[in-house]
């Protein structure tokens, strides 16, 4: 009797231990195993982040894994086995990519975080393959004045300021349609297509 109250106990106990450790749930020790056998290697991301999962994988897919967004309501054991899975899966990451792919990866990320910055109505325009993002914060077209926020395709701000068109006597345009009407940005004034350009107010 004392012998089958013993097994009874241990087999509990061990029910319980496995239970926490994660192993009732989708992603734990052996699932990672699993996953890497049928090479279907991904991170499991827990919380909130500014990029969605898709958007990660553009980046993480070059590093042969993909992003699997959990959320941030998860009980004990489902940390407890995301843990071990991705313990897992970075690992072999490790032997994939070799020493360093990490900061590598973060830095392509972390780009990816400043272009986040960069508000929805900015737009792109490349030439010569320099390219930057214009923003038209506040713009007056019949005095032919704005305030306009230039960044980097890193998404940093590059400048910021009042600008006002200069044209040529003769050639008289409205400051009206800038994304079709600007041609690059020089560092210093913005050149339009035309013959006019917006200088940066001192």
């Amino acid at each position: 009797m004392n012998g089958k109250i013993i097994s009874i106990l241990i087999l509990i106990i061990g029910t319980i231990a496995i239970w926490h450790l994660g192993f009732f749930n989708r992603y734990n020790y052996l699932t990672a195993k699993s996953d890497i056998a049928n090479k279907n290697i991904q991170l499991v991301y827990i919380g909130e982040s500014k990029l969605k999962p898709k958007d990660l994988n553009r980046v993480s897919k070059k590093y042969g894994f993909k992003i699997v967004g959990f959320g941030c309501a998860l009980t004990t054991n489902e940390q407890n086995g995301i843990e071990m899975y991705n313990s897992q899966i970075d690992h072999f990451l490790g032997e994939y990519n070799g020493v360093g792919w990490k900061s590598e990866y973060k830095k392509e990320i972390d780009s990816l975080l400043k272009l986040t910055n960069i508000p929805k109505t900015a737009f792109w325009v490349e030439k010569d393959e320099i390219g930057y993002w214009y923003n038209i914060d506040w713009i007056h077209s019949h005095k032919n004045m704005g305030n306009i926020s230039i960044y980097n395709h890193y998404g940093d701000l590059h400048t910021k300021g009042h600008f006002f068109m200069i044209c040529p006597s003769e050639e008289f345009q409205l400051m009206d349609d800038l994304e079709n009407q600007i041609d690059f940005y020089d560092g210093k004034n913005i050149q339009l297509k035309s013959n006019c350009y917006l200088m940066k107010r001192k």
